[in-house]
């Protein structure tokens, strides 16, 4: 890996984008037309539009690094086929029925416009759609408003009516109000993270205002880092690692950490599974259907990876080669590992922390310790939750979201205990 002035090189970032195109172009061939359909798990199915939109954002993304020949020949490649899907019957014909999602039909159409490929017909038809009298006549969540409000900008058009608009769309998102970081589901955090991502444009438009200080709003990120890296969903994991090259500020220890064991656990499996993919099941498939089964489950995780490498490649954005560290080890984190180890199932990032000297260790302990409160909460021991606590206000590491929520749930269990405890 090449490095400049300690930061991750831009040729492996490169290499890692350029991966994520050619997963893309694999990925359009198979389901652009019918989507995937898993019968052994439905969970994983996935319609046509999810698949063509998702590329289209991954091919706006990937253009800041355009000035790479390989990544510009790659992006064309991609892009001249999508085309036909991006503007089939299917999405003429949804964005005349279904006018509030407009924006989702013409999703790849937008973005294939900004790389440059125009279609004066299609436009005529999204213009129409969205000026229609139903144009918001499905209630929908504040980041699906967010996205349709970025996918608007990105296509830069003029003389529409009046849309639901981003700021109070962000007022009522996850970067406004605090996430549930112990108790929250996978789907909280997949709020927070494209609230995140539309809000900041991606850095491809201009950064929309954000409605709280961004400390507080990566402080919950880190926290929300500790629980995908410990569950192994990379798939989110990489969409919140995304936080600090957008909003532009430094990577903190945390999320080099997590850049590192993504990078890691690509290179060694050769590819990102998603939390869905049942690893197992793969073994026992062979053939075409293998090779389906592993693309359709983990294609999105890799296109997140690129997304985030993209992001990555802006200057001044790349993460750390090292660990940022302020003090030298004294062996903070210990304790805490000690409570995650009591767990035997061994978590992949445990590879990656070992490779770490003991003052890198020390700098992601905040990093252990959300794990560790995460884990007591899940298993609803509060008595080891107050115990972590005590352990954690001792190491000087209770001074995070996480904690804060900890504190507030055993005192709502306190007050409840003498009814909790009756017999009847």
């Amino acid at each position: 890996m090449d490095c400049d002035h300690g930061k991750w090189g831009t040729e492996d970032l490169v290499r890692r984008l350029g991966h994520a195109l050619d997963i893309a172009e694999q990925s359009v061939e198979r389901f652009a037309v019918n989507g995937y359909v898993d019968c052994g798990e439905p969970g994983n199915d996935f319609p046509p539009l999810k698949v063509i939109g998702e590329t289209g954002l991954l091919l706006v993304n990937a253009s800041i690094a355009a000035s790479h020949p390989d990544i510009a020949r790659r992006i064309h490649g991609v892009a001249e086929r999508l085309l036909p899907h991006a503007r089939s019957k299917r999405m003429l014909f949804g964005m005349c029925v279904d006018t509030t999602f407009a924006l989702d039909y013409a999703a790849a159409h937008i973005c294939l416009t900004r790389l440059g490929y125009r279609d004066p017909v299609f436009d005529a038809v999204l213009r129409k759609s969205l000026n229609s009298q139903v144009r918001a006549g499905h209630q929908r969540l504040p980041s699906e408003i967010l996205e349709a409000e970025w996918l608007a900008r990105t296509w830069r058009v003029t003389g529409l009516k009046s849309r639901q608009k981003y700021w109070p769309a962000v007022r009522e998102s996850l970067l406004r109000h605090s996430m549930d970081l112990l108790s929250g589901s996978r789907f909280d955090v997949i709020e927070f993270t494209h609230a995140l991502m539309y809000t900041t444009g991606f850095n491809v438009l201009r950064p929309q205002r954000l409605p709280r200080p961004v400390v507080g709003i990566l402080a919950e990120a880190e926290a929300a880092l500790a629980r995908c890296l410990d569950e192994e969903d990379y798939d989110l994991g990489g969409e919140i690692l995304m936080s600090w090259p957008l909003t532009g500020r430094s990577w903190s220890a945390a999320a080099v950490f997590g850049f590192r064991v993504l990078a890691s656990v690509q290179d060694h499996a050769g590819f990102l599974p998603c939390a869905k993919t049942k690893l197992r099941r793969l073994e026992q498939l062979s053939g075409d259907k293998r090779v389906e089964y592993q693309l359709a489950t983990g294609y999105h995780t890799t296109y997140v990876m690129g997304l985030l490498c993209a992001s990555a490649l802006r200057r001044g954005s790349a993460p750390p080669v090292r660990l940022p560290r302020r003090v030298q080890g004294t062996g903070t984190h210990a304790p805490i590992l000690r409570l995650l180890d009591a767990d035997l199932r061994r978590r992949r990032w445990r590879k990656e922390f070992d490779r770490l000297a003991v003052p890198e260790r020390d700098a992601i302990a905040s990093l252990l310790f959300a794990m560790a409160l995460r884990r007591k909460v899940v298993e609803r021991n509060f008595a080891g939750l107050s115990e972590l606590l005590e352990t954690g206000y001792r190491l000087g590491l209770a001074n995070c979201p996480a904690a804060a929520q900890a504190a507030e749930l055993l005192e709502r269990v306190t007050e409840a205990a003498p009814r909790l405890l009756a017999s009847r």
